[in-house]
């Protein structure tokens, strides 16, 4: 065990947390707790959030960024409440027997949550140098439950921790928190050698229906291409993403993607680019999609679905979401594509990988020692 000094900072917003410092804890993998994406959400996630930085020996080793939520918190898919929710409906490990040990509403019981991990789907975890320890990662958990009892939260919440984060999994295990499985994480490591070599890693059968799939593309005239975004595609690109939307009955104007987008492309400029399929003269589909450090993140995508029937039901959407991106990526030396929660059969069955996510709860108050035993 390390004898040098530790020290905790926090800091009450992104752009006080000391750059090199919080920069040099993450991953390609963590592009969501990269300063960046920490604006955009801080100005979109409704509520407070707030940041801590260990050192150790007086170098930064760990740190840990925070979301207070309470029902009004719009981005219930990364909520404990909702999370669980879906979870148990979905049959995840776990979720049902959690979910019936609550006294009443997920809701009621665990808001407001002090969720950690940072404000997004997938990958809830400490930041930390490779060297990081045990009693690092437990510094960063006991700061944070003090922080959610002065902030008046019902329940600490890492909503999607990795599988293979065993130094934070043991030390919320040690400190009485209860778990369900959440999700899969699925990404896509790219083959050196292009398009021909991806078609290698996937089945015969699925190898035929790709080539398929192209080859009406292919013929039906369409387009592809990736380009930096520019302010200019937004409109289109908001009217695609609200057709898709409409398809499976969510409640999403074009104006939100409009400004969406238009966080991200103040955000993260050149590292923010676009997939368009064009047909016609007019894009058909598109497909966002964020770098860092040599890794991709597929965001929004939208088609233009009336075009796309009259042409037999064209597969845009396979296109433009993983065949044509993984073709660009080995050419551009991009190493992994970042494909995220849900739609796990698809993406597993065109060479994706994934792995299990899980939320840790801890309950604070009268509630968490009734559940705790």
């Amino acid at each position: 065990m390390s004898t040098e000094r530790t020290t905790l900072h926090t800091y009450v917003q992104s752009a006080d947390v000391p750059h090199a410092a919080w920069a040099g804890l993450l991953r390609p993998e963590d592009l969501y707790l990269d300063e960046h994406w920490l604006r955009v959400a801080e100005r979109t996630a409704g509520c407070p959030m707030r940041y801590a930085l260990l050192h150790r020996g007086g170098v930064p080793v760990a740190g840990l960024a925070t979301a207070l939520a309470d029902k009004t918190a719009p981005w219930v898919l990364a909520r404990p409440d909702t999370l669980l929710e879906f979870s148990a409906k979905d049959g995840r490990p776990g979720a049902g027997e959690l979910l019936e040990a609550l006294p009443g509403t997920p809701a009621d019981a665990l808001l407001p949550t002090l969720v950690c991990g940072g404000r997004h789907m997938g990958r809830s975890r400490v930041v930390a140098r490779p060297e990081v320890t045990h009693p690092d990662v437990e510094a960063l958990v006991a700061w944070a439950e003090e922080l959610a009892v002065e902030q008046g939260a019902a329940s600490v919440a890492y909503p999607f921790v990795e599988e293979s984060d065993t130094v934070l999994r043991q030390v919320l295990r040690e400190r009485g928190y209860l778990s369900h499985e959440s999700g899969r994480y699925s990404m896509l490591s790219v083959p050196p050698g292009g398009f021909d070599d991806y078609l290698h890693h996937v089945s015969a059968h699925r190898r035929s229906r790709i080539l398929t799939e192209r080859r009406r593309i292919s013929e039906a005239g369409i387009r592809m291409r990736i380009e930096l975004l520019r302010a200019e595609l937004i409109p289109r690109l908001g009217e695609l993403e609200h057709q898709l939307m409409e398809k499976y009955g969510v409640a999403w104007s074009p104006e939100q993607t409009g400004q969406v987008l238009g966080e991200m492309l103040a955000e993260f400029g050149e590292d923010a680019r676009v997939v368009l399929a064009e047909g016609d003269g007019e894009v058909r589909g598109f497909a966002t999609i964020l770098q860092f450090r040599g890794h991709w993140y597929a965001r929004q995508s939208g088609f233009d679905y009336a075009y796309q029937d009259k042409l037999g039901k064209l597969p845009l959407y396979f296109e433009t979401v993983y065949y044509f991106p993984v073709e660009e990526a080995a050419r551009l030396g991009i190493s992994t594509i970042h494909y995220g929660l849900g739609s796990e059969g698809a993406k597993l069955s065109r060479g994706c990988t994934a792995e299990p996510q899980y939320s840790y709860l801890l309950p604070v108050g009268p509630l968490g020692k009734t559940l705790r035993g």
